[in-house]
């Protein structure tokens, strides 16, 4: 079953988030990434938070042991990522 991903950091500047963004939204398609969303606080716009879903949470670590390194100098974090993985629970959904 496909997990939720949940990473939230604070950036110096959003450039360097769409930039690490197209450079590996395809590779992370290929790993296993259902789809990905970037979204940005609107009270602080260097609040950025990732939403993906992922095949699985050995999809997700994988991208992270490849391009770790480069997508943390890409994006430059003012600090550390908040990383949350969420597993879907049998509670009533609203799906489309």
């Amino acid at each position: 079953m496909s997990i939720l991903v949940t990473m939230r950091v604070k950036v110096y500047d959003f450039g360097g988030t769409k930039r690490a963004a197209s450079k590996y939204a395809q590779k992370m398609k290929k790993l296993g990434c259902h789809w990905l969303r970037i979204y940005r606080s609107e009270n602080n716009p260097n609040y950025v938070l990732w939403l993906m879903e992922w095949e699985s949470r050995e999809a997700f670590e994988s991208i992270g042991n490849e391009v770790e390194e480069d997508i943390n100098t890409l994006v430059n974090p003012v600090g550390g990522w908040e990383d949350v993985v969420w597993q879907f629970s049998d509670a009533v959904s609203l799906d489309e």
